[in-house]
């Protein structure tokens, strides 16, 4: 029975009862069998952030939350760059040898200002605060198929990457990002420059 707004609980007046009005708690529960539970066994562990860096200054703020969930969890960071065309820019050499570790994998080797680049980030990263170990890595070719490809191969827990394209829908359905998102299985934070 619902109450007009200018009764009391006491009052007799009481506004009438109409099939219309539903009690939510008679209502089926949205609640499954398939709801994960709240509880310490269900709660991840961060032991790895991968984030992607491309050299530019809006990258660096998915390093400063890297930083953060790092240091918050102990997690190593690892920054990931990828060099589309990697035979057309100048004052880099990308060397390709076997891996020691299989006679079937290429092992590429970066040198050139890119490692400067990110040896300064690392640099940066610790006179900010991070307390954890912090790497990186280079990898040629398509942007998304290494990202995808880096993540399933080496057990990251989380990924850290920037997106420009998040202020349209439209835009952002065909961005990178969430390319990647959409083919991995890791959680994703995405910080939007």
């Amino acid at each position: 029975m619902i109450l007009s707004s200018n009764t009391k609980p006491d009052d007799k007046s009481y506004a009438h009862e109409t099939s219309d009005i539903i009690n939510v708690r008679d209502t089926a529960s949205p609640i499954t069998s398939t709801d994960v539970f709240i509880s310490k066994s269900n709660i991840p562990s961060i032991n790895r952030i991968l984030v992607t860096h491309d050299g530019k200054d809006s990258s660096n703020k998915a390093v400063n939350y890297a930083i953060s969930l790092s240091n918050l969890s102990g997690a190593e960071i690892v920054l990931l760059r990828v060099i589309e065309n990697a035979d057309e820019i100048k004052h880099i050499s990308v060397n390709v040898g076997n891996s020691p570790d299989t006679h079937d994998s290429l092992n590429r080797d970066v040198q050139g200002p890119f490692v400067d680049i990110m040896e300064d980030t690392i640099r940066k990263c610790k006179e900010a605060g991070c307390k954890n170990k912090i790497s990186y890595k280079f990898r040629t070719g398509n942007l998304v198929s290494e990202i995808v490809d880096v993540i399933k191969a080496q057990g990251y827990d989380m990924m850290v990457l920037t997106s420009s394209h998040i202020d349209s829908w439209i835009r952002s359905l065909f961005s990178n990002s969430r390319k990647i998102i959409s083919n991995v299985t890791i959680p994703v934070l995405v910080v939007a420059t």
